[in-house]
């Protein structure tokens, strides 16, 4: 069974026990006051494939590659794919008459949490579309705020290789700031590494194990909250537990910016939400 929150899948052997996994599951449930979702409960073959979380799983034939010849993949689900497609198109309508600047702005944040959590799947067919697809909305933006200047004149405003550790010219984004929008396919495919045996995080033996673990985890943030999760030890500045406990995390100023503060790294530090809201109301107080 692989369970997240209130979703759950179970794997069986057969058409059988997974009709009996059923019977047994709204026994359980039903003692507890609960009851299956009849529009998400089904039962389905691997080869017709399933939606979860918003990957698809399914089983494929792969004679040349696989010795069963079938290969399981975990791939985004199309639903996923479309629903990205119409809140990024949703972005772009709003960035109308907006210089370039803005459109990193509201883009980026979408782009890259939605590719760090898809790159723990087979997914670098689908960045390679959407980076595609983004391509031409990003020429569709530039003609639509220029439509009287030439395809070179837009070019030489809007693209360049503005990404300094990547080698390429067709990169969208500000030329006077080098604010670019990142593309799909720079976040690298990742698979998750699975706990070692039966390590726990209250094992005080395994801190540092845990605590490498955290640091690795801190790669998905952007170059500004990466510094800070690793001069933390991937920690919260305040309670002290792990930053990737699944809440929202917040960029704390240790010295308030009206009292004197700085932006500079000394004086920052990467909090849980609720943390953050916890030092402001000591404050308020």
């Amino acid at each position: 069974m692989v369970r997240y929150a209130d979703d759950f899948v179970v794997f069986c052997e057969s058409k059988e026990a997974a009709e009996q996994s059923v019977t047994t599951l709204t026994k359980w449930l039903n003692e507890r006051g609960l009851e299956f979702s009849p529009e998400k409960t089904r039962i389905v073959h691997l080869t017709e494939g399933f939606d979860f979380l918003g990957f698809n799983v399914r089983l494929y034939q792969a004679p040349k590659t696989a010795k069963s010849g079938w290969k399981l993949l975990i791939k985004p689900s199309k639903e996923s794919v479309t629903k990205i497609r119409e809140k990024l198109r949703g972005q772009w309508r709003h960035l109308k008459g907006q210089n370039a600047k803005a459109a990193v702005k509201e883009l980026n944040p979408i782009i890259r949490g939605w590719a760090n959590y898809f790159r723990i799947s087979v997914a670098s067919k689908v960045f390679q579309q959407l980076d595609e697809w983004m391509f031409r909305r990003e020429v569709r933006y530039a003609k639509r705020n220029h439509p009287k200047k030439s395809a070179a004149w837009m070019q030489a405003r809007y693209f360049g290789r503005l990404n300094p550790e990547r080698d390429e010219n067709w990169v969208f984004g500000d030329k006077e700031s080098g604010m670019h929008i990142v593309k799909f396919r720079w976040f690298p495919i990742e698979r998750h590494v699975l706990v070692r045996g039966q390590a726990s995080p209250d094992d005080a033996e395994l801190k540092d194990y845990w605590a490498g673990r955290n640091r690795a985890r801190a790669r998905d943030f952007t170059a500004g909250r990466r510094k800070l999760a690793e001069r933390q030890s991937g920690c919260c500045s305040i309670c002290g537990e792990s930053l990737f406990n699944g809440e929202e995390l917040h960029v704390h100023h240790r010295v308030a910016k009206h009292c004197g503060g700085w932006d500079s790294y000394g004086n920052l530090a990467l909090v849980h939400f609720y943390c953050h809201q916890q030092i402001h109301a000591r404050a308020d107080v």
